[in-house]
């Protein structure tokens, strides 16, 4: 049979067999909307894992060093929140709720950090315009000390050494997180329980194909 009297044999079947074509079509949109949607559900879980690892590290780094990073988002974005519905089937609910904890927990902290962040940098800023205020009023106390002493040499010299004074007094100055602030970063950072390494991550695991 020559290659144009196949062609002609595959034309004239799939005209006389329409339903078994349709039917051809449909499973293989089936079998590709199924492979789409497993490796959605592959990817979100490798996401989900990275973000859950994160998370922790960063909270572990509060726990030894006591302190957060504000540069540093707990959650950096929340792919959990849009992927849940994948994981319904495969994990328990507890399992689910504690996934859902470490966000709702890292997000929580995000929102005090970046307020603390906030109250930190105005405090600075107000810290600096107190301080140099208090240099301009030295200044002029010194220069009002120079016009009424004799020794205009020796008076100079009392000058710089009172700005120098002034001026290692005003810095540095540290950021320091309100002890309100720290005490309920603390109560919440010391009371998380890491998940990374319980089952619930395991399968979380299998499912992204990660051994």
């Amino acid at each position: 049979m020559t290659l144009t009297e196949i062609i002609i044999w595959i034309l004239n079947f799939l005209n006389n067999n329409q339903g078994f074509v349709t039917f051809l079509v449909g499973l293989t949109a089936f079998v590709l909307y199924f492979q789409q949607k497993s490796d959605n559900k592959r990817d979100a879980a490798k996401i989900i894992l990275q973000e859950i690892r994160r998370a922790e590290d960063i909270i572990n780094e509060y726990k030894e060093h006591g302190g957060y990073k504000f540069t540093k988002k707990i959650i950096a974005t929340d792919s959990w929140a849009k992927n849940i519905h994948h994981f319904v089937g495969d994990l328990a609910q507890d399992e689910l709720d504690k996934i859902s904890g470490l966000y709702s927990t890292g997000k929580y902290l995000d929102s005090i950090i970046v307020k603390v962040s906030d109250q930190n940098f105005e405090s600075q800023i107000q810290l600096y315009k107190n301080e140099i205020q208090q240099i301009i009023s030295g200044l002029q106390t010194a220069t009002q000390n120079r016009q009424s002493t004799a020794a205009g040499a020796h008076s100079g010299g009392q000058i710089i050494d009172q700005s120098q004074q002034i001026i290692q007094k005003a810095l540095p100055i540290k950021i320091q997180i309100p002890p309100p602030w720290k005490t309920l970063l603390d109560e919440i950072s010391y009371n998380y329980e890491p998940i990374y390494h319980l089952s619930i991550c395991e399968k979380l695991k299998k499912i992204a194909k990660i051994k």
